[in-house]
């Protein structure tokens, strides 16, 4: 029996997980996140230049040299019929206009400039948007956590997979850390990500390296007219959270501000998100390397053992990605002259079957020591 694919195991470990976390946010109460979940790793980013801690992978930093700003389109920011903003903030004060939903009012403006700019009604080459009825289920509103979603796109360079999204949340619990609705939003949309490319994976693209990431970039429109923009990737065990403070808009330098949001409105990118599977050789003297792989393949065989839901996803996601192996020796039956993907990592088959040979003797060695 031919072992699994190193990029399906991992594949499938990645979702899995991910499918776990996203199950647990959704049993939070409506709240902020801190650094006390150990499997969610939040750091603060710098709004302006998108500067955050060097221990993550920036996967999207601000255009600053994009032509979308105010002072390339005829509109005026201090008129009201200009701006919706302005007009929010001028009618604040008559009972019609509630202040903690001048946020409404401020995307209609950001969506104003943003058409208005040159080349702004044009979506950019390498991007795509997701249309709402093909994708139902990652734009579906959450009431418990209020958030609704007004936009998604996926770059479609056929290199990267990195995802874009702006949404309007109905409560800023904290002026700094992020909501839980927040990461709720990013866990959907990037599980929305390792289902599609599963499907176009092994239908259409089996000749392609394969995604292993999708990073995603939230633009929260929040209450108080207040905005935040995060991102975040999956490592395999941990969410990677970068995040903004919720900065208030209703400013003297809403302009300025204004202009930086549209810098991230398509931001630049950047990261592998096709990078291969480093499989190390493990050696008798590197510990920590081995103990790393022992504990991986710990947890895989408690997981095997059990028949809880999450085992079911699991099967179902191995289920899957085996229709993909499939398709692949399919297709070589058919065309000779197309060499299997799964084939060019045949190296990484060898190592990895050595992985799990040499974890067996190494347990069974543990246990004869112990007397068992």
């Amino acid at each position: 029996m031919r072992p699994t694919s190193p990029w399906i195991w991992l594949f499938e470990q990645k979702e899995h997980r991910l499918q776990q976390l996203h199950r647990e946010l959704l049993y939070l109460e409506p709240g902020y996140i801190s650094n006390q979940y150990t499997d969610i790793d939040i750091h603060l980013m710098d709004f302006w230049i998108g500067d955050t801690d060097p221990s993550l992978i920036q996967f999207f930093t601000p255009d600053i040299d994009t032509t979308f700003k105010i002072a390339n389109t005829a509109l005026d920011p201090e008129d009201p019929l200009d701006d919706p903003f302005t007009w929010a903030r001028e009618m604040k004060d008559d009972q019609d206009i509630i202040p903690k939903e001048m946020h409404h009012q401020l995307h209609r403006a950001f969506s104003n400039y943003l058409r208005k700019s040159p080349g702004g009604n044009k979506i950019p080459i390498c991007w795509e948007l997701i249309s709402m009825r093909e994708e139902e289920g990652i734009f579906n509103s959450n009431d418990r956590h209020g958030f609704t979603i007004e936009r998604g796109a996926i770059s479609v360079d056929g290199k990267t997979a990195h995802q874009i999204v702006v949404m309007k949340k109905d409560e800023c619990h904290h002026d700094i850390l992020p909501s839980v609705g927040e990461l709720v939003v990013l866990a959907r949309w990037m599980l929305s990500g390792f289902k599609n490319h599963k499907h176009q994976f092994c239908r259409y693209h089996r000749h392609e390296r394969p995604q292993l990431d999708f990073p995603t970039m939230i633009i929260s429109f929040l209450p108080d007219a207040r905005v935040r923009v995060l991102h975040r990737y999956y490592d395999g065990s941990r969410l990677k959270v970068a995040y903004t403070h919720a900065l208030n808009f209703n400013a003297e330098d809403y302009t300025e501000k204004m202009d930086v949001l549209h810098q991230w409105a398509w931001p630049f990118t950047d990261g592998d998100t096709t990078k291969s599977i480093p499989l190390p050789t493990i050696e008798d003297d590197e510990e920590d390397e081995w103990d790393e792989w022992e504990l991986r393949y710990r947890e895989d065989s408690e997981d095997g053992g059990s028949k809880s839901e999450e085992d079911g996803n699991s099967a179902e996601v191995e289920k899957d990605l085996s229709g993909c192996e499939s398709e692949f020796d399919e297709d070589d039956e058919s065309d000779g002259e197309n060499k299997n993907p799964i084939e060019e990592w045949s190296d990484e088959f060898v190592i990895f079957a050595g992985i799990n040979r040499k974890i067996i003797e190494r347990l069974e060695e543990k246990m004869r020591a112990l007397g068992k």
